[in-house]
């Protein structure tokens, strides 16, 4: 979402006391005294020498130009106008105390939550029980897990919207991990010669309309451009919808591992040495606390 535009009252938030060259100690010195009733025990509190603290008050009443305190014997009381700063002033301070603490509360939320991306048909296999692993070591861990394709999840590991992503081909300029790899299947009608086979292979396919899931569209493209020139650019389809046209006659699919679910009509052939690498790609965001175990991991399973 793009930022607001800057409006007058904006530009204008905070132009007096920067002009007046008032900041926050400013303000903790003369709350404290104006609580403690003295310069000395409000020094003490603080924790600063009593004529640091003086001299910052006195400091700031000549920028101001009006008296925040009357000195007395007893020690000091408040003006009217100190009265009216402090009571202003006691107001901001909360208010921003109130800010810092919200802020750190959602930093602390967002430390403890992993924004993890993978490709569309990854997310069960190996990866259930590395994260499942993960949680036992981090019981207090919040995890997002998205799904999406490698185009996506490259532009939110660039932007810093991810933590990590499992792809096959990470994008340049990232840290890369090795992470496990997966058989690349071929799903056939039962009825079709393949079926009959133990194995197959690229060659097989020359002649044949090819499915693939979409997420992996661009991986499954690339091994037809490698490994079999000849063979038709795959059509893209939802993993449970390339099985099912399989079933009705409209081709083969080629399906990860992790993507092959039991359709009635269809089996599914290994492809010959074939398979997708996962990379652990580690997106431009702060390294979180579980990051590393995750990667060790993710390593392990390679």
């Amino acid at each position: 979402m793009p930022a607001p535009p800057y409006t007058p009252d904006v530009v204008e938030t905070g132009r007096a006391s920067l002009r007046a060259g008032v900041g926050l100690h400013h303000l903790r010195y003369v709350l404290a005294a104006a609580e403690m009733r003295g310069f000395r025990r409000a020094a003490r509190a603080l924790g600063v020498q009593q004529s640091a603290l003086s001299r910052r008050i006195q400091e700031l009443e000549a920028r101001l130009g009006a008296q925040i305190f009357e000195r007395t014997p007893q020690g000091v009381r408040l003006t009217d106008a100190g009265d009216r700063f402090v009571c202003t002033a006691r107001e901001a301070v909360i208010d921003l105390d109130l800010a810092v603490e919200t802020a750190v509360d959602v930093g602390r939320e967002q430390a403890e939550t992993l924004r993890l991306g993978v490709l569309g048909g990854f997310g069960g296999g190996p990866l259930h029980e590395i994260l499942r692993s993960l949680m036992t070591r981090a019981p207090g861990l919040r995890l997002d897990l998205i799904e999406g394709d490698a185009a996506s999840l490259s532009a939110n590991l660039l932007s810093g919207r991810l933590d990590l992503a499992l792809l096959v081909r990470p994008p340049a300029r990232l840290s890369v991990f090795p992470a496990w790899r997966e058989h690349v299947f071929a799903a056939v009608p039962i009825n079709d010669p393949l079926a009959d086979r133990r194995t197959v292979t690229w060659a097989d396919f020359s002649d044949r309309r090819l499915l693939t899931p979409a997420a992996i569209a661009a991986e499954i493209g690339a091994l037809c451009r490698r490994r079999a020139s000849d063979a038709p650019a795959p059509v893209s389809a939802g993993a449970g919808a390339a099985a099912r046209l399989v079933a009705l006659g409209q081709g083969c699919a080629l399906i990860n591992e992790g993507s092959v679910v039991p359709v009635t009509g269809v089996v599914y052939r290994p492809i010959a040495r074939t398979f997708l690498d996962l990379k652990a790609v580690v997106g431009r965001r702060p390294e979180k606390p579980a990051l590393r175990p995750l990667l060790s991991l993710l390593t392990q399973a390679a």
